[in-house]
């Protein structure tokens, strides 16, 4: 079975030390004959890495799952929500970009960043040392200078984008990931509504067959310490996963530093053939100081330089959490299956920054269910495959806002309770025809509705504007199509047409400062056309995905400001104000020179990923009064986006146990204001790390590892903040990285029972 998707691997060959061999059948079932003791029996099939499992006399029934081999882009499966069938990548009509463990511990891996920055058209930005995290994906999701908007994100198959469209992801143990696939575009027909797309993270799974202890150690630069503990079994009932990890870092800036804690569980239980149950608890406590943003002087003379407001407010994200959320996975029949998932999270949050204290508490709930159809494998010349669901989910904040002078709380000056609800139907049929063609069809009707009260309009405060508001948008339909042509068992092409939106957040639908709801405010809508093709080439050694697309975003929503009249203030308010197309085109290529896990050299494998962007504004304004104050940005690039992005790698691994993995990134130079004045400038960044790994004997295995980023001490970025122009003589815009080398180191000891 596959690792991560516990599907079956048809076509998988075993080999015996006896001689022996067999291939499973189209189910992934085999038939083994033990001899006296225990022998060793290999694995191998296209896609996968190679496996070797102890098999006992009298075993009995033996699960086996094997891990994706990542380097072999168009082979490993693609997981989505609907059950019964994965596809590989030659099967989409779409561009999605997966990561495997080899892709996601290519580095230290406790960010994601330079792993999920290696997928074309992908860019994550972090505020802080771990913490702050936002996902750009083709240009969208950079309207927001704070946490990411317009992509859902999902870990194990529990929404961790809320009914608000707000995404944190401080809370997110990236070490523990085995798996993640990023949607780029509007993903409707699945998980309704969000431009961006959709990133689904997976954590990792047991080792098969086998009980171990795992205990890994990493240090680094800037007092960096990273420990997980993990207790792991599995077997062919059921595969369990405990890991408590705690992470820490001084940060390379005054009041930087990071500290977080981790704990997780993770149980699949084989209930029977027909049934499955997977479960997922998770708790983590995150404090990220805040040393706030440079201006371009200070970032280019690379200063480590803090901002003093922040610094006196003792400046930071606090954030206690928990996540939960069980899935079943039913087979009714031949033809019918169901997969259903019931999730509750909630946090806490405490957050003092340069001009107040935020202190606010959440809960979101629901649940998802789709039911799958799937025709007979050869009963016909069509073959189909359709999911038809629903989701439902609610979050219910408490938000609090206080004066905050010299880190001494002050008055209240917000107090606002805030129910917010979006629920949608989707559907997806994908039809198999002679000729090797593929259609695919369906679409989602989503509801999004917000309701807030203002706790301080109350008869003891008079003057206070009622910041309170419901807010019912219309409900929205957003289908998709594509078709796909198989031109042979290597090479597919395809075109497809999607269409999604993106609901303001609570934030920009209430102007507090009037106590009045911004009625008239739309979401966003896009439709993005797509064309592209994948394949693996040269007997599978050659692998590419190339897509070209159109991302056409209606309604971007911007802030104006709106003079004192009529007895009303000053104030500011959100307004739809323009239009944003997305050109671009995404190339991966992967090569595997070597691979022979007989040989010296198990892997050798150089691969390219590129991104080029022509990504402007049109029709677009920094307000909707079209006054003589109204700046007009249509024809200008889109803030945040390099218009190039390279990165290049290559992978080496020996049967001795070395390895090496080298990764180089050039982004080009990238406007920071709407009105293109002003640029970040291009830099390039490469990474290396090497390691050992090695089996003692029958009951321990070793890894040790020492990395750097950063090796030609470029002056980068890990965030860059986005503006209409330059407000003032300064342009605090760069959240710097450290301007030299960053070092670290680790180990990894598994005992196994």
């Amino acid at each position: 079975m596959d690792l991560q998707t516990h599907q079956p691997v048809p076509g998988a060959t075993l080999a015996g030390t006896d001689h022996q061999q067999t291939v499973a059948d189209d189910n992934g079932v085999f038939e083994w004959k033990t001899g006296t003791g225990a022998q060793k029996v290999t694995v191998t099939s296209i896609g996968y890495l190679q496996r070797t499992v102890l098999v006992k006399e009298g075993a009995g029934e033996l699960l086996i799952f094997l891990e994706p081999a990542g380097y072999r882009l168009n082979t490993v499966q693609v997981t989505g929500w609907s059950t019964q069938k994965k596809d590989n990548q030659l099967d989409v009509a779409q561009s999605v970009g997966v990561l495997t463990p080899g892709d996601l511990h290519r580095n230290s891996g406790l960010s994601l960043e330079n792993s999920l920055n290696l997928l074309p058209g992908v860019t994550m930005q972090s505020r802080s040392t771990f913490g702050g995290q936002r996902i750009i994906i083709r240009g969208y999701g950079n309207n927001t200078n704070f946490n990411g908007q317009g992509v859902q994100v999902l870990l194990n198959n529990i929404p961790v984008t809320d009914a608000t469209g707000t995404t944190i992801l401080d809370d997110i143990d990236f070490s523990t990931l085995g798996k993640v696939e990023v949607i780029k575009g509007p993903a409707s027909s699945l998980y309704g509504s969000g431009i961006a797309g959709a990133v689904s993270l997976f954590t990792l799974k047991p080792q098969p067959n086998q009980t171990r202890i795992v205990e890994e150690n990493t240090f680094g630069s800037y007092g960096l310490w990273r420990n997980n503990t993990r207790v792991e079994t599995a077997n062919s009932h059921s595969a369990i996963l405990f890991n408590y990890g705690h992470q820490e870092s001084e940060g390379f800036r005054q009041h930087s530093a990071s500290n977080k804690d981790y704990a997780q569980f993770s149980g699949d239980f084989f209930v029977s053939d027909k049934s499955t149950i997977s479960t997922f608890f998770s708790y983590s406590n995150s404090h990220e100081e805040l040393a706030g943003e440079m201006d371009s002087s200070q970032f280019y003379s690379k200063q480590k330089w803090s901002d003093p407001a922040y610094l006196v407010n003792d400046s930071k994200v606090d954030i206690e959490s928990f996540r939960a959320g069980v899935t079943s996975n039913y087979k009714i029949d031949e033809h019918f299956s169901n997969q259903s998932t019931v999730f509750f999270s909630g946090y806490t949050l405490n957050s003092p920054f340069a001009h107040g204290l935020t202190s606010a508490e959440a809960f979101t709930f629901g649940g998802r269910t789709g039911f799958v159809y799937a025709s007979t494998p050869g009963s016909g010349s069509v073959a189909v495959h359709g999911i038809l669901g629903a989701q439902f989910q609610k979050t219910l904040a408490f938000n609090k806002s206080y004066n905050l002078t010299n880190d001494t709380v002050g008055g209240i000056r917000g107090d606002l309770q805030n129910g917010s609800q979006n629920y949608n139907l989707f559907t997806e049929w994908k039809f198999t025809l002679a000729s090797r063609f593929i259609i695919t069809a369906g679409g989602s009707l989503n509801f999004t509705e917000y309701a807030i009260t203002d706790l301080l309009a109350n008869s003891a405060n008079p003057t206070h504007a009622n910041q309170g508001g419901d807010k019912a948008f219309s409900p929205v339909f957003t289908p998709r199509v594509s078709v796909l042509k198989g031109l042979n068992d290597h090479v597919s092409v395809y075109a497809d047409v999607s269409a999604g939106y993106t609901p303001p957040p609570t934030a920009d639908v209430i102007i507090a400062a009037i106590g009045r709801a911004n009625l008239g405010l739309k979401p966003e809508a896009g439709v993005q056309y797509e064309l592209g093709t994948k394949g693996d080439l040269f007997n599978r050694k050659l692998s590419y995905q190339l897509a070209l697309f159109d991302l056409d975003v209606r309604n971007k929503i911007v802030s104006e400001t709106v003079a004192a009249a009529g007895g009303l203030p000053q104030y500011t308010a959100f307004v739809n104000a323009g239009r944003q197309q997305d050109l671009g085109a995404e190339l991966s290529l992967s090569y595997v020179l070597l691979d022979n896990r007989q040989a010296a050299v198990t892997l050798l494998r150089p691969f390219v990923t590129y991104a080029y962007s022509d990504f402007k504004y049109k029709d677009f304004y920094s307000d909707n009064n079209h006054n003589a104050a109204t700046v007009n940005y249509s024809d200008k690039k889109v803030a945040g986006v390099a218009p190039s992005v390279l990165n290049l790698g290559v992978d080496l691994e020996t049967r001795a146990g070395l390895y090496a993995y080298l990764t180089y990134r050039y982004v080009g130079a990238v406007p920071y204001t709407f009105d293109n004045l002003h640029y970040a400038k291009s830099y390039s960044l490469l990474n290396g790390k090497i390691g050992y790994r090695t089996q003692l004997g029958d009951h321990f295995s070793f890894d040790a590892y020492f990395g750097a980023d950063n090796l030609t001490n470029s002056t980068y970025y890990t965030f860059l903040f986005f503006s209409g122009n330059l407000a003032g003589t300064t342009d605090p815009h760069f959240l710097p990285m450290p301007y030299k080398a960053t070092v670290y180191g680790g180990a990894k000891l598994a005992y196994i029972f």
